[in-house]
């Protein structure tokens, strides 16, 4: 498959995160996350509290 400049790319949220587990888990201040396409990239982000 050829990734152009501007293709987005929607994964959808995976399986066992958020409100679906038994004890719920969210996103908090300070986590980070990292997306990764080998042989293109990542992407990393923290989580930070809105103003």
């Amino acid at each position: 498959m050829t990734l152009k400049p501007g293709t987005v790319i929607i994964t959808g949220t995976p399986e066992g995160v958020g409100f679906a587990r038994e004890r719920p888990v969210f996103l908090k201040e300070g986590d980070k996350i990292e997306v990764k396409i080998e042989w293109i990239s990542s992407l990393r982000n923290k989580v930070i509290k809105e103003k």
